[in-house]
């Protein structure tokens, strides 16, 4: 498998871990002076993209895109990912472009609850969600009606209470989400988180809190309930005067709000069948609260649950302890990168059968399923690729079809490219009849020792190449020449039509290579793992 990550900013440690999981990890972040292009690590490739810095988050964003897919194209890494992921919401528009280039990757996107309407460049929404804060995939859950699929990966540093930095310039947070407001004097907090999906009978839990409320008369009640079907509970308890008044004005604060309000919490009430495996619990506990299963018909049993839960600190120190550092075991960096390999492979065979499933229905040759006409060619098909039907245009700005000389040897220079499927398309419709013959070529010209204006080249010579190709290394029959290049589309009778030009490649010459410098940087290789 191969993964692409782009992120403003990695966590080193995790995207270790998911390489050291057998995965091919490249990944792209920003470009800072004195730092290099490249760089390897152990188990993974950094790459590390020049972007124009300046204007608002936005414009750098688009910036950024620009660069990626350029490093991309004109490196030799190519567009050949299984997984595209965007780690933040400033690399939303380059991860989209590098999945919409090679159509059988997989799309995803973290979510980020200030930045949740970002598009992701050609693709416009990902094909999965990976969050971080199991309130926020709840919330998130909620707004998009389950499609796609969310993805719970939680992280310690996600359920603590430190509030990040606001990823917009425009973020709007409201003073009563936020925890650093200074709350009003009440008792006990029962906290009740319920998720979409919350299976809970109110007639119990009505029940369990009348008990409990006679033997803690000061207990408040906090509702947070991402799917907006508990609105009767929470009118009951405005009525019974069991609601929280630091927590009663919303039902769905934002993830730094729940941080909080869990943390302040007397006891954490949730509707989970197993709580050793919600990572709501895990947020409780490790911020020292006991939790208490709400999923029971018992109303006395779960009254005085919540009792001891509030009077019993030696046994509830106790438990919560233990689980706190039982839940300490899946938010580790290992724990993670597993979580989202896990998704991956979840994704990745959901395409497949989505494909063979199509392929079943309509053909029965496979590839040829409904996913693949919205993704774009089929991989696993011999069609040409740069088909009218096989490609829609894909717009970003400031990025067309590309060519790059890089001098191998004296003799041999490594040509790689990108080329834009309408770029393709225009050209054969400017040959006219004589496109059926057409071949992709680059034409290049021996400008050795000259000021070349176009016209005064020594000679040249063409190199035919395959449309599958986005690399190959040239040979010529001298060595220290300079060559100008240019990739167009030739006809059957010589009529060249360029699409890309390439800088001025010098080859240097034959000769003794120079003394190393006084501190030799080495370049570690690690094979591709299948």
């Amino acid at each position: 498998m191969r993964v692409a990550l782009l992120g403003w900013s990695l966590e080193e440690d995790v995207v270790a871990a998911l390489g050291g999981l057998g995965v091919e990890v490249v990944a792209f972040t920003r470009w800072f002076p004195d730092q290099p292009a490249r760089e390897a690590h152990h188990g993974w490739l950094e790459v590390r993209c020049p972007h124009e810095i300046g204007g608002g988050a936005r414009e750098e964003a688009v910036a950024f895109g620009i660069a990626a897919v350029r490093e991309a194209s004109t490196s030799g890494l190519g567009f050949e990912f299984d997984v595209v992921h965007a780690l933040d919401w400033r690399t939303r528009d380059a991860a989209g472009e590098l999945a919409a280039r090679a159509p059988g990757s997989i799309l995803v996107g973290s979510h980020d609850d200030l930045a949740i309407d970002v598009p992701f460049g050609p693709r416009e929404a990902p094909a999965a969600w990976l969050c971080n804060h199991p309130w926020s995939a709840e919330r998130l859950n909620k707004s998009i009606g389950g499609e796609p699929p969310v993805f719970t990966v939680p992280t310690a540093l996600a359920l603590t209470l430190q509030k990040p930095p606001a990823l917009q310039d425009d973020a709007d947070v409201e003073s009563k989400d936020d925890p650093e407001v200074e709350p009003p004097a009440e008792g006990p907090c029962l906290v009740v988180s319920l998720g979409v999906d919350a299976r809970v009978s109110l007639k119990v839990l009505t029940q369990a809190l009348r008990i409990a409320h006679e033997l803690v008369p000061g207990l408040a009640v906090a509702v947070f309930d991402a799917g907006g079907r508990h609105d009767r509970l929470r009118r009951w308890l405005d009525r019974s005067g069991l609601a929280s008044r630091r927590w009663a004005s919303t039902s769905a604060p934002s993830s730094e709000a729940w941080n909080a309000a869990v943390a302040q919490a007397a006891v954490v009430g949730l509707a989970s069948r197993d709580l050793v495996d919600d990572p709501t619990a895990w947020a409780a506990w490790l911020a020292g609260v006991p939790v208490v299963g709400l999923q029971t018909r018992n109303a006395e049993a779960l009254g005085q649950a919540l009792v001891d839960a509030v009077f019993c600190p030696e046994r509830r120190d106790l438990e919560v302890r233990a689980r706190a550092a039982l839940a300490g075991l899946p938010l580790n960096v290992e724990a993670t990168a597993a979580g989202w390999l896990r998704a991956y492979l979840l994704l990745i065979d959901r395409n497949r059968a989505a494909g063979e499933k199509g392929s079943g229905e309509k053909s029965g040759e496979k590839g040829s399923g409904p996913i693949f006409k919205e993704m774009g060619p089929d991989p696993f098909s011999p069609a040409d690729p740069f088909s009218p039907d096989s490609f829609s245009p894909v717009a970003f700005p400031d990025l067309r079809s590309r060519l790059t000389l890089t001098p191998v040897s004296s003799r041999e220079a490594l040509a790689s490219w990108s080329l834009r499927p309408d770029d393709w398309r225009s050209a054969l419709q400017w040959m006219g009849p004589e496109a059926a013959r057409a071949a992709l070529t680059i034409r290049l010209f021996d400008v050795t020792d000259v000021a070349y204006d176009g016209l005064n080249a020594h000679s040249a010579f063409d190199v035919d190449l395959s449309l599958a190709e986005t690399h190959k290394v040239i040979e010529t029959a001298y060595e220290g020449r300079s060559l100008a290049a240019c990739l167009g589309a030739r006809t059957q009778w010589g009529y060249f039509h360029p699409l890309a030009h390439a800088r001025i490649c010098h080859m240097p010459r034959q000769g003794f290579a120079p003394p190393p410098p006084s501190v030799v940087r080495r370049l570690r290789v690690i094979p591709r793992r299948p």
